[in-house]
């Protein structure tokens, strides 16, 4: 049999989880991932040119910007924005408005510091808000943008169906994430699969077939895949080789009372995702929508 690793079992976050693991693990990416200065958590988008991870990470907002052509005029919604880098880079370098909600009451205060910091705190701001139940009224934002945040909703549905109410007519929506393979239940790539999204506090991630057929059925037109694994894999190695000395600190560290089981199963993240990558069981896609311009009630 094969398995839709995409199946909805509750139409809500795991909020609780969520917030424990980026309470407890941005240490890690304040270590591996230069979070502090800068302000990503996400793969990046390496080219031939691309030559340092920082580099790879702008290139990733640069990406999302072409696909969906975001101009200065445009306000934005950057759902589940980490510590606000991409609401940040899109604030200084196209000059448009940003809203940018996380679950996590520290990545607000660090978003909003880091906004103050880079001079853009007129143009963003950042507030705790669960992206699949927002605020905001109807038609609000011309983008919703999400990179590696809307794997975390149990039903993608639920998410696309709020970023559709929250559009403009004519509005955009950009997504950067995770798509796992179909793979049959009960097997050794199931359970690599599994033990990946747990590390992470994610349910199971969509596959491409499903969450582009959501998207048709919350009312998006105009939707285009592009595959970009190849673009993510020197972030994919680069996390692997941190495993084995990953390893042996963070096992030191957890029996010295320096860390705990949360940050030890982050460490082992690295591992899985390299093991299911080479086993072929996701690939990473930026995936674009419109809302249409008339729209039927």
């Amino acid at each position: 049999m094969i398995s839709d690793t995409s199946v909805s079992t509750s139409p809500e976050l795991n909020e609780e989880e969520i917030i424990e693991y980026y309470e407890k693990c941005q240490v890690d990416y304040e270590i591996c991932w230069h979070l502090s200065s800068y302000m990503s958590m996400h793969y990046g988008f390496w080219t031939k040119e691309t030559k340092t991870l920082r580099s790879s990470l702008n290139q990733m907002n640069l990406e999302l910007i072409k696909e969906i052509n975001i101009n200065r005029n445009d306000y934005v919604l950057d759902a589940g924005c980490g510590v606000g880098g991409s609401s940040i880079y899109l604030a200084k370098n196209i000059g448009c408005k940003v809203k940018g909600i996380t679950l996590t009451p520290s990545q607000v205060e660090k978003s909003t510091q880091n906004a103050i910091t880079h001079s853009v705190d007129s143009r963003v701001s950042f507030e705790k808000q669960n992206y699949l139940s927002t605020r905001y009224e109807d038609n609000t934002f011309d983008v919703v943008w999400a990179i590696e945040s809307v794997c975390y909703a149990y039903d993608k549905l639920d998410f696309l169906k709020e970023a559709y109410r929250i559009l403009k007519p004519g509005g955009r929506l950009v997504v950067a994430d995770f798509y796992a393979e179909k793979i049959e239940e009960g097997s050794k790539d199931e359970e690599i699969m599994t033990k990946w999204t747990d590390s992470w506090a994610i349910k199971s991630y969509a596959t491409t077939e499903d969450f582009v057929n959501k998207c048709s059925l919350a009312g998006f037109s105009n939707t285009r895949v592009r595959n970009i694994t190849k673009n993510v894999l020197p972030s994919i190695k680069r996390l692997y080789y941190y495993f084995f000395p990953g390893l042996v600190v963070t096992t030191v560290s957890e029996a010295l009372g320096f860390r705990n089981k949360v940050q030890t199963k982050n460490t082992w993240s690295t591992y899985y995702q390299y093991s299911a990558y080479k086993r072929g069981l996701w690939r990473y896609n930026i995936i674009s929508s419109k809302k249409p311009l008339k729209t039927t009630t």
